[in-house]
């Protein structure tokens, strides 16, 4: 009889460390994953604090050198480009805050590794209002500088940061697809797509015809010209279905879409809205229960100059 009772109370005993121990574990893991937690929640406070420290330093720093500038209301905007040159002219205008009417004010031309640089004169009727043209070959990107050298030929450079001036970038990327989307049922599927051109104001770069080519498992199913379908209204057409999302006004509010020519804003830069439907029954492409055909899309567009892109 005391050996059950001696053997049941180990039996005991061994359960008891058994389910301490394990609670242990259990412990020792829920510290673990608390302390991962908290170590998780710190680094995340440091790096938002580090972000929002940095950001107001930079503000900071924005609005000290703001200050320190003698220059204001600086802006480039391309005139021209010669192709043949590998050139673009560029007006330059700047407001100076204080004047003096007996100094040259000039634009210092750098390239982004200073290993050349141009000047130019600016222009100016009361001494406080400025203009140059800039001329600069495009095969570089530069930063721009405004100097000042007084009567006592005294030179002193009047912007405290630089100002970018991105040709080369630009160039390359002149034109592209800023956006595009697909919707698809089971009888056709929507393509819609944005393009930009950045003409520098030239007629030779501006977009002469723009065809949108659907593929099908690398073949060639579908082509349409879409020059003239530039969808004139798309952004008002955009602004509407978002008061639609928020209920603010009816679906019967969006108006039809409108058709035109591409569109140019005042810097020379040509923006255009399209949109294609493709039937699956005119591609040939199967529709199987819910799966449905996955097109690839080539927007190809040719400038007046004859030049091919294909985006």
């Amino acid at each position: 009889m005391d050996n059950k009772r001696y053997m049941a109370i180990m039996i005991g005993l061994i359960i008891v460390i058994v389910l301490i121990i394990n609670q242990n574990f259990r412990l020792k893991g829920e510290m673990e994953t608390m302390q991962n937690r908290l170590s998780n929640m710190e680094s995340n406070m440091n790096q938002n604090f580090n972000h929002a420290s940095q950001t107001f330093l930079n503000q900071v720093e924005n609005v000290i050198n703001e200050q320190q500038s003698l220059v204001t209301n600086y802006k480039s905007t391309y005139e021209t480009v010669d192709s043949q040159a590998e050139t673009i002219q560029s007006l330059v205008t700047f407001t100076l805050k204080q004047a003096d009417e007996q100094a040259t004010v000039y634009v210092r031309a750098s390239t982004q590794d200073d290993t050349e640089s141009k000047e130019y004169a600016c222009i100016t009727s009361n001494g406080i209002d400025y203009s140059c043209e800039v001329e600069l070959a495009y095969t570089d990107d530069y930063i721009m500088d405004i100097y000042q050298q007084s009567e006592d030929g005294s030179y002193k450079k009047l912007n405290t940061s630089s100002y970018p001036h991105h040709i080369h970038s630009d160039m390359d990327n002149r034109i592209s697809v800023t956006s595009s989307g697909t919707g698809t049922n089971e009888e056709r599927t929507v393509y819609t797509f944005s393009v930009r051109n950045q003409t520098f104001s030239k007629l030779d770069l501006k977009i002469n015809s723009v065809v949108v080519k659907a593929y099908y498992e690398g073949e060639e199913v579908f082509a349409q010209d879409v020059t003239d379908h530039n969808i004139v209204n798309a952004e008002a057409r955009d602004k509407l279905r978002l008061q639609i999302a928020a209920g603010e006004i009816d679906p019967e509010s969006v108006p039809d879409m409108e058709y035109g020519e591409i569109a140019t804003d005042e810097n020379g830069v040509e923006y255009g809205d399209y949109r294609v439907t493709i039937s699956h029954a005119d591609t040939g492409a199967p529709v199987e229960h819910n799966e449905y055909p996955e097109y690839q899309f080539k927007v190809i567009v040719t400038l007046h100059n004859g030049e091919v892109f294909e985006l």
